[in-house]
């Protein structure tokens, strides 16, 4: 039976879910939606434990005769990133469109689709292409991800979330890392153990679609968006799940926040006062931490692979604990500043 309540304003949504306590209900929430982001690492870091496999194929080569040699191992990684390029810079607005949920699930779906088909592909050129179409939605999942976890969480809470989510999705490297290892050299079933490792992800990323199907719409973007009535039904079922939790009465709301009431803010204002600096100095923050920890998770195995190190597969299995240890630690220190 759904709860119903009367029409709410943007602004007064927000003031009714800041005031939520984050209880296992809402860990919940944030739980599904992490499970998202563990494929797209998986995605992400996929490329670097298969490309041995797909080098000992025959379809793939360690060296490259141009800068865009579609046979060469680097084209394949290429393809990665520029798909996350492309599903970040070119669809991420799709979900200030269409809803954070419906494109949630639909990016999940489609990178699951993608992977397979790419498995199936015998020439570089058809791998290169799927692993473009896979990694936009990748990217798109991204950043969906990052706009629908705050808007579930009160602002006090919402950097342990985020540690939580980056300790949930890099679980998940190890995990690549290890089937990697354990097939990629391989044919199990005489089929190739790097289309194996893939299927695995895919496979993975269609169950997690498939739990994540109950998932609420964002009420904050439905209240701005002109959807009034449900995001007041939203609100109504995550208040009643939460005062279940706590076995007590919820605090009352503030006071509606005046700043969600003037509309959609456009792209233009992350480089205006105050956020240009914020954005500059995170966005030179985060190019670097990007740099320094891909190229040590991507050319730490095919280093090693170059020189026929038999644990070009466990240097990856070790790694990913380091950030693990980080976001559990940030977990517990971040948010007990001031407010």
């Amino acid at each position: 039976m759904q709860v119903r309540g009367p029409a709410i304003t943007a602004g007064q949504a927000a003031a009714r879910l800041d005031r939520l306590p984050v209880t296992r209900s809402i860990w919940r929430l944030v739980f599904f939606i992490s499970l998202g982001g563990a494929f797209e690492f998986y995605d992400i870091f996929l490329a670097a434990y298969i490309a041995p496999g797909l080098i000992s194929s025959g379809i793939f080569s360690n060296s490259t005769t141009g800068l865009f040699d579609i046979r060469g191992i680097g084209f394949f990684v290429f393809s990665t990133f520029a798909g996350m390029f492309a599903g970040c810079m070119g669809f991420g607005f799709i979900a200030d469109r269409l809803g954070r949920r419906s494109v949630f699930i639909t990016a999940l779906l489609w990178y699951s689709i993608a992977s397979a088909i790419m498995a199936f592909q015998n020439s570089a050129a058809a791998i290169n292409l799927w692993r473009f179409v896979a990694a936009i939605g990748a990217g798109l999942e991204q950043v969906t991800i990052d706009t629908f976890l705050p808007e579930f969480v009160p602002p006090k809470s919402r950097g342990k979330v985020f540690a939580f989510y980056q300790f949930i999705a890099f679980g998940i490297v190890p995990v690549v890392a290890l089937l990697g290892w354990l097939l990629a050299p391989r044919q199990p079933l005489g089929i190739d153990g790097w289309r194996w490792v893939t299927l695995i992800g895919s496979a993975g990323a269609l169950l997690t679609w498939w739990l994540r199907r109950g998932l609420p719409e964002s009420p904050r973007w439905l209240a701005e968006h002109g959807r009034e009535m449900d995001a007041a039904r939203v609100i109504a079922e995550v208040e009643k799940r939460v005062e279940r939790d706590l076995g007590s009465a919820l605090p009352l709301p503030g006071p509606p926040l005046a700043r969600t009431e003037g509309g959609a803010s456009g792209f233009r204002e992350i480089f205006r006062p105050p956020y240009g600096k914020r954005t500059l100095v995170l966005s030179i923050f985060k190019s670097d931490a990007n740099d320094r920890v891909l190229r040590l998770r991507f050319l730490g195995p095919d280093s090693a692979d170059r020189q026929r190190h038999p644990c070009h597969n466990q240097f990856g299995i070790c790694v990913p604990h380091r950030d693990r240890e980080s976001d559990r630690t940030a977990a517990m220190l971040l948010d007990r500043g001031p407010d």
